[in-house]
């Protein structure tokens, strides 16, 4: 693993690339999710390092390596964040292109890097086959009530304040389900390491700025409809992969709701429901069985 800093319209663009790969078939861009960053994608990178594929992944604005570089943890920007996350990705994806002219390209994402990457998409991004982990959806109404709650504490503490109620909302409301409650985070995995080991990790599991919140609420406004997947390349296929047990994602329904509407508006859409495993699939004990799913799809789109 290697990192990499690059000129970015929005400061720098910081990430890592697994490149160990002799005779390499394809890349992956990795899309990551909220409060987590390139780091914990190591142990997937590898195993498909082994199968003749380099993967990159590029740490959000507010994540990784842009607080290790003095950045603010979970704030994207002073204005139009979500857009300045989204073209981050495309400038990253412009360089694996420009890096590796001749081989296919795919894209991993995970949770909230779904969003991005379906944001991504409306720009007309092309990949030979997309993954999208955890994927979830927000409504209407859900929006809109979020920005009515988070006004109160915008306007008290501005937009370097912490969110409490967005934290209610969120990971303390995902984690009551799975009483008794060992850790601040035991709805991610049943793989107590791997908890363990996110809950210790200072680039992980901290609380956004009210600003962040507010920034993904408009970034999310008509997402996931027709409308927005018409903008898609029709040749790009997906794999839905997700837990029974994500209580970010509803176990599963919303993910197998975005599986639908992709089929309804005319994409090559797959679903496939781990039982057992909570919202990181990638993170799970019999994570190997999820690997090795995703190889299958990529390799029957190579």
């Amino acid at each position: 693993m290697k990192e990499f800093s690059y000129p970015s319209k929005h400061g720098k663009l910081r990430g890592v690339i697994w490149d160990k790969v002799k005779n390499p078939i394809a890349t992956i861009q990795i899309f990551h999710g909220l409060v987590e960053y390139h780091a914990r994608y190591d142990e997937t990178a590898k195993f498909l390092n082994k199968h003749r594929f380099i993967v990159y992944c590029n740490d959000h604005l507010g994540h990784g390596l842009n607080v290790s570089h003095g950045g603010p943890k979970g704030f994207f920007k002073e204005e139009n964040g979500y857009d300045a996350v989204v073209d981050q990705l495309g400038e990253l994806n412009s360089i694996i292109r420009i890096e590796n002219p001749t081989i296919k390209h795919f894209a991993l994402s995970h949770s909230l890097g779904t969003c991005v990457l379906l944001s991504l998409l409306k720009r007309n991004i092309f990949f030979d086959g997309v993954v999208m982990s955890a994927a979830f959806s927000v409504n209407r109404f859900i929006l809109s009530l979020n920005k009515l709650l988070l006004m109160p504490e915008y306007f008290i503490k501005g937009k370097m304040g912490i969110s409490d109620e967005m934290e209610k909302l969120t990971t303390l409301k995902h984690n009551s389900f799975f009483e008794p409650i060992r850790t601040s985070h035991d709805y991610l995995s049943s793989d107590k390491q791997k908890v363990d080991e996110y809950v210790a990790d200072e680039l992980c599991g901290y609380p956004n700025t009210t600003q962040l919140w507010l920034d993904l609420a408009d970034g999310f406004h008509n997402l996931w409809n027709k409308t927005t997947f018409s903008n898609f390349d029709e040749k790009i296929p997906f794999l839905h992969i997700s837990g029974d047990q994500d209580k970010v994602n509803n176990d599963g329904a919303q993910a197998e709701n975005i599986h639908n509407l992709l089929i309804e508006s005319g994409f090559k859409s797959e679903l496939k429901t781990f039982k057992g495993m909570r919202h990181e699939p990638f993170q799970e004990k019999k994570r190997q069985k999820v690997f090795e799913r995703v190889l299958e799809f990529y390799l029957s789109n190579i």
